[in-house]
């Protein structure tokens, strides 16, 4: 019987194994492309203040 509960939970196991690595590219990838968002928006803002000084 111990093993026949073990077997039940393998499948959930396996799919989680497969799944959580493909959640984590994505969310990393969208947090990448969120900071080099923001970066760009700074930029633009001292370059407009450098532009606006001459």
């Amino acid at each position: 019987m111990n093993g026949d509960a073990i077997l039940a939970v393998f499948p959930f196991l396996t799919l989680l194994f497969y799944i959580a690595p493909v959640i984590f590219i994505i969310w990393f990838l969208v947090r990448m492309i969120r900071l080099q968002e923001e970066k760009n928006k700074i930029l633009r803002n001292i370059s407009e203040k450098l532009d606006t000084q001459r």
